[in-house]
C-alpha cells in the first residue's frame, strides 16, 4: 500500500518547491507500524482513537497547535523524533518527488506535472513482482481532481515524450481523511522531513530538528527533483 501526501510551494515564504511523496508498505507490515503509531498516541492522548485528537501531523506539531497546542519546545521536539524514529526503522519505501515553482513553466499544472512524475517513481520503487494501490488524504482536492489523469497513466502512460507506463500501481486512487489513517499520517511525517532539508524552515525549533535529523538515515528509495536547469 502506498500512501501519500503533499505540501505546496509558498514561493513568498522562501518555500519554493511543490513536494508530493509517500511511503510504500508491504501489507503485512501495516499492523505492527500502526502499533507502535498507536502506542505512542496512548502515551500522548491517553487513546489510539483515531480522531482529529489524536492526530500526527508535523505542521501541527511544529507550530504547536490542535492536540499540540499545550506541549512545550522540548516536549514537541521529543514527540517530532519518536515519530521520525519510527519512519526512519519501518521497513517501508520512501518516494517523493520535488518540482521547483520557479523553474517551472506551466506554473497552473504543477500539482498535475508534480503527481505523474511521484507515480513513475513509485512504479519504479516497485520490483517486478510488487503491485500497490494509491491512498492519499481525502482532504486535498487537487489529488482527487487527478484520478481521471492516473486513469490514463496506466492505459497510456505518463504524460510526456519520455513518460513510461504505470503497471505496478492497480485499480484507482483512493482516499481516505488523515485522522482516520496512521499510515497517511507517517506519510504526512516524511514529507515534512523531506521539505524540511530543503532548507526552508527558519527558528530554533526548524534548528533543533536539523540536528534531530542527523541522527536517522532518511534516504528514498526513489525520487526525482524537477527542473532542475
Amino acid at each position: 500500500m502506498t500512501y501519500f501526501d503533499e505540501v505546496k510551494s509558498q514561493p513568498s515564504q522562501g518555500q519554493n518547491y511543490y513536494f508530493v511523496g509517500g511511503i510504500c508498505v508491504p501489507m503485512d507490515k501495516i499492523m505492527e507500524i500502526e502499533s507502535q503509531l498507536n502506542n505512542l498516541a496512548i502515551e500522548l492522548f491517553e487513546t489510539a482513537d483515531l480522531t482529529p485528537e489524536t492526530c500526527f501531523h508535523a505542521r501541527l506539531i511544529h507550530f504547536k497547535k490542535g492536540p499540540f497546542g499545550n506541549m512545550d519546545f522540548p516536549e514537541r521536539l521529543a514527540v517530532l523524533k519518536r515519530l521520525t524514529e519510527i519512519l526512519a526503522n519501518a521497513p517501508v519505501k520512501r518516494v517523493y518527488v520535488a518540482i521547483d515553482y520557479e523553474k517551472l513553466k506551466a506554473k497552473h499544472k504543477i500539482a498535475e506535472i508534480a503527481f505523474a512524475h511521484f507515480c513513475e517513481r513509485v512504479e519504479m520503487a516497485m520490483n517486478q513482482a510488487e503491485r500497490t494501490i494509491l491512498i492519499g488524504d481525502l482532504d486535498n482536492q487537487e489529488f482527487k481532481n487527478m484520478i481521471a489523469d492516473f486513469a490514463r497513466y496506466r492505459t497510456k502512460g505518463t504524460p510526456w515524450d519520455w513518460g513510461i507506463k504505470i503497471t505496478s500501481i492497480v485499480d484507482s486512487v483512493h482516499f481516505a481523511r488523515s485522522h482516520h489513517s496512521r499510515m497517511i499520517q507517517l506519510a504526512d511525517i516524511y514529507l515534512y522531513t523531506v521539505s524540511h532539508l530543503y532548507g526552508s524552515r527558519k527558528g530554533g525549533f526548524a534548528d533543533a530538528y536539523s540536528g534531530v535529523l542527523k541522527e536517522f538515515n532518511l534516504f528514498p528509495t526513489r525520487y526525482k527533483v524537477w527542473p532542475l536547469n
